[in-house]
């Protein structure tokens, strides 16, 4: 096994056991009818570990690690990152909005099929039903977590408007302004648009990978 292979493994192995505690304590809280600010305590820290080493994603399509965009990788990631860590985090008021438990609900869901199949696949092991699972599962998930990502940069829009945090006001040394919540806005117009490009992408790589491919003609002798 070479040395790639079995990094690949663990990284995924190690990202599937942090997401599948995520939705572990989400579903304990669950059943304990925990309100979301409690869901929210139990799950978001961990959350923010896995969502933050996983910009390693990125650094592995850079250096040819797997046979992925780094452009891409890096942007889903960012998509994540900011409203994970500029939004919800820092709005103590979106902790009791249950938007939250759904989005960490159902990336968490996603990411205890995702994680398994690479790493299996890393490993060349990876069974058949997994793979399918990998590539239908994100059908219904995917656009239910970008509802309840819009859903909590919607409920931000005051706070921020208010706070105006991360944002540059004139006159500054630069003499450049930036407002957060103008870009958060904007984000919320172009969002449909970048989701649907990437969930087409994700809806042809379901049809390569699931469509059987024709056995190859034998040559004559």
């Amino acid at each position: 096994m070479q040395f790639s292979q079995a990094y690949l493994a663990l990284y995924n192995a190690l990202q599937a056991c942090g997401w599948a505690v995520v939705l572990a304590n989400l579903l304990y809280g669950i059943l304990r009818k925990d309100l979301p600010e409690q869901l929210y305590a139990a799950a978001g820290p961990i959350t923010n570990v896995v969502q933050g080493v996983s910009l390693l994603e990125t650094v592995h399509a850079a250096i040819g690690l797997v046979p992925s965009s780094p452009l891409m990788s890096l942007m889903q990631w960012m998509g994540r990152s900011n409203v994970l860590f500029l939004i919800l985090g820092p709005i103590s008021q979106l902790h009791s909005s249950w938007w939250s438990v759904l989005m960490l609900a159902t990336w968490a869901l996603a990411e205890v099929i995702r994680y398994p199949q690479y790493a299996l696949s890393s490993l060349g092991t990876c069974p058949a039903w997994l793979t399918w699972l990998r590539y239908t599962m994100f059908i219904p998930l995917y656009p239910v977590g970008v509802v309840a990502e819009m859903g909590l940069m919607v409920a931000a829009l005051p706070d921020l408007a208010e706070q105006k945090p991360y944002s540059l006001e004139l006159p500054n040394l630069y003499n450049w302004a930036f407002s957060y919540h103008r870009f958060i806005q904007v984000v919320l117009a172009l969002y449909p648009f970048l989701w649907w490009q990437l969930y087409s992408s994700l809806l042809r790589a379901r049809s390569k990978k699931l469509t059987p491919q024709p056995p190859k003609a034998s040559k004559s002798q």
